[in-house]
């Protein structure tokens, strides 16, 4: 088991999530769909521990959350959990390859950093990006920095991949194809992902769909 939500509440000034639960293993594709304002992108949040819980339990590699402090937490963060969002953040001023290694760059142990220089070049080639390394995010297409953004959430091996609304700055054709990546990385990487989104075309791809609705969250059975 990769992370687990045990009857996860959250409360602003109104309940946003009730008592949920869900259980991702290695090599799981969940998708949560359902409309804005739902609290799809705080239930990720709380999953990729930016935000915590009003009650319930957060079980991530094994360890409970609220028993973490912020070192593991940031730990947790930028070596088990991969995060890509619906704009990429690539940082202007760095090329494609430099943004990817932005996760890495606080290892001391050089070694580690040639790994991932490797791990880097192969991944950018699976995507269609390894004669864009070089470049900055302003040379290169909305398509393919969003790529590049799946390249870098992947770039530490992690377990577990949390995507929001990843989508949904791209057009059609290159939505339907950053969709076929992420299902296909999936398998290769075997990490487990779950994808907040309003596309039911991207949901149809995971392998379980959750509609979020009311604070509640049910599998559906046909998406």
């Amino acid at each position: 088991m990769l992370a687990e939500l045990q009857q996860v509440s959250k409360h602003y000034d109104h309940p946003v999530l009730k008592e949920i639960s869900l259980t991702i293993h290695r090599g799981d594709s969940i998708a949560i769909v359902g409309p804005s304002g739902s609290g799809k992108s705080t239930l990720l949040n709380i999953l990729g521990t930016l935000d915590r819980p009003s009650s319930g339990r957060v079980i991530l590699n094994g360890e409970a959350v609220e028993l973490l402090d912020d070192n593991q937490l940031a730990w947790i963060r930028n070596r088990f959990i991969g995060f890509v969002f619906q704009r990429h953040y690539l940082l202007p001023q760095l090329t494609l390859l430099e943004n990817i290694l932005l996760p890495v760059l606080p290892e001391k142990d050089r070694s580690v950093v040639k790994v991932a220089e490797h791990r880097a070049s192969r991944l950018l080639g699976r995507v269609g990006l390894i004669d864009r390394m070089t470049h900055l995010p302003g040379e290169l297409s909305v398509g393919e920095c969003q790529r590049a953004a799946v390249v870098r959430a992947l770039i530490n091996k992690p377990g577990l991949l949390l995507a929001d609304e990843p989508t949904g700055s791209l057009d059609e054709e290159h939505a339907s194809a950053l969709g076929r990546l992420l299902t296909e990385l999936n398998l290769e990487e075997e990490i487990g992902m779950v994808v907040v989104t309003h596309s039911m075309e991207l949901a149809r791809g995971m392998k379980e769909v959750y509609r979020l609705h009311s604070g509640r969250l049910e599998k559906l059975e046909e998406a």
